[in-house]
């Protein structure tokens, strides 16, 4: 039996995504949550963060428990740390998830023998790095908003790709229901991804192009990006 562990951090949709993996069948030996986030130089919110916690709390969990077993998940300040390779080396993972951490080191992503997945909030054939789907509405590219499922490399958000899949954009949604309605996507391409290959069928292709790296999306920009994405909704007629 393959050993399959994952790697992220303690949030709603997160929460959503693992209890999400046991319902579907997938054995989840272990997983660490990063408990140390790098901090922005600049100024990056509030803006809708209380409206997108409220409607993913108020979503995912009408069926989904948003409780975690016991035992599950083990916190590491870094994932790189010497306590998160030992925890990791403990689980004996063949194979392993990423959906919400800082970069992972050389070292970590050699003790998965055969390979990372890492969820990607965007194209990454058009937007690596961080707050992709907003570079992607500041623009223009709406139908760059989506979903990547690659293997973990060195360079961040460049390796092979798995899954990828746009999110379809509909009349009156929100910027901040985005994070919701990628996770889904996310959730649904992470299961078909170990079920793939814990059948021995799992494939993978380059990269058509390297997209771009992004960092954080300053607040002044997101708030044009925030007015931006709710007016075109306003105006879709699906």
């Amino acid at each position: 039996m393959k050993n399959i562990a994952f790697l992220s951090s303690d949030t709603a949709h997160h929460r959503y995504f693992l209890n999400t993996m046991l319902i579907e069948g997938i054995s989840i030996a272990g997983c660490l949550f990063e408990t140390k986030h790098v901090e922005a130089p600049f100024p990056i919110s509030p803006l809708f963060e209380k409206e997108e916690d409220s409607f993913e709390e108020e979503h995912f969990f009408r069926e989904i428990p948003k409780e975690l077993p016991k035992g599950l998940v083990y916190e590491v300040e870094s994932i790189n740390s010497l306590e998160a390779v030992e925890k990791i080396r403990n689980l004996n993972p063949d194979f392993g998830v990423v959906f919400g951490t800082g970069k992972i080191s050389e070292d970590v992503i050699q003790m998965f023998p055969d390979g990372l997945i890492n969820v990607h909030r965007g194209i990454a054939e058009e937007y690596r790095g961080l707050d992709a789907d907003l570079w992607a509405i500041y623009h223009s590219e709406y139908e760059n908003i989506g979903v990547t499922i690659h293997k973990v490399e060195p360079l961040l958000d460049t390796g092979d790709v798995v899954f990828q899949k746009r999110m379809e954009l509909k009349s009156g949604m929100k910027t901040h229901q985005i994070r919701y309605y990628t996770s889904l996507i996310a959730t649904d391409l992470v299961i078909k991804a170990l079920k793939d290959y814990l059948s021995g069928t799992l494939q993978n292709k380059p990269q058509e192009k390297r997209g771009k790296y992004y960092s954080y999306m300053p607040l002044e920009l997101k708030k044009i990006v925030n007015e931006k994405f709710n007016n075109y909704c306003e105006k879709l007629e699906i």
